[in-house]
């Protein structure tokens, strides 16, 4: 029969056990949170200082080179803007949204008039031959004082403003404003670049890998935005809180501790 004493000294033996255990898995878990947070920051600030293409060596493909120009210029300006919007992930929808729908409107009229250059270099000539004749008429009887009626207005042509690229196609749908107009910002600043590199290109393919991975890139990029947006610092605990939160669980039994410790 186990005596007062032994039994006494048993319980205290289980309990200094319980709180082994539970200040071993408590240490760990700290651990893997320094662990997990020093790793956030690593990655985060190699995003930050990252360069948005680090391979050099030329695509076998134009189109893919001549983008990596252009996201160089382009990515750290989304960047800025992308990483502002923090009230509400619904800004950042609405960014890049309005962003894309923008490239989209901005390259597809370039690209109609690369498909048929002759056919409207043609058209261009057409009209200044039919405009020199007919003014050349309204002149001379003008200095004969006669009367050649009112002149027609030319047919003014309506070009989109910025704002109209960037919304034309999405104007029904709803969409944060806030997104909207930082995206407006960032059009403005990037949309030069983009027209510039994209008119270097004259072959139908590498048009059309610029167009798909100059968006797809831009995609991509969002996701990691959003992985240094949602870097979160490890919640505060104590023991006693975590013992709580176990509701006194009993872990006992040397084999179970040593499975905790890796032994």
């Amino acid at each position: 029969m186990i005596d007062r004493k032994q039994l006494i000294e048993e319980q205290l033996l289980r309990e200094n056990i319980r709180k082994a255990i539970k200040k071993v898995r408590y240490d760990k878990k700290e651990e893997q949170k320094l662990e997990e947070t020093y790793l956030r920051k690593v990655i985060r600030s190699l995003l930050l200082e990252k360069t948005p293409v680090a391979d050099e060596t030329p695509h076998e493909k134009t189109g893919i080179n001549v983008l990596r120009k252009t996201l160089k210029k382009v990515i750290p300006q989304i960047k800025d803007d992308y990483l502002s919007l923090t009230t509400d992930a619904a800004q950042r929808t609405s960014y890049i949204a309005h962003l894309i729908n923008g490239i989209d409107n901005l390259l597809a009229p370039i690209e109609t008039n690369i498909e048929a250059p002759q056919d409207a270099a043609e058209i261009d000539l057409e009209e200044d031959i039919e405009i020199d004749v007919e003014d050349d008429k309204f002149i001379e009887i003008g200095d004969m004082g006669v009367g050649g009626g009112e002149e027609e207005e030319p047919e003014e042509i309506e070009i989109d403003d910025d704002e109209a690229t960037l919304t034309r196609g999405i104007e029904g749908a709803e969409h944060d404003e806030t997104g909207r107009n930082v995206a407006l910002g960032t059009f403005k600043q990037v949309q030069g670049a983009i027209v510039d590199d994209f008119g270097e290109l004259a072959n139908d393919e590498d048009r059309e890998l610029y167009h798909d991975y100059l968006k797809t890139n831009i995609l991509l990029w969002r996701d990691k935005f959003e992985d240094v947006l949602s870097t979160k610092l490890p919640e505060p605990t104590t023991p006693e809180y975590e013992q709580e939160k176990e509701g006194g669980e009993d872990l006992g039994g040397e084999e179970e501790l040593f499975e905790i410790l890796d032994i």
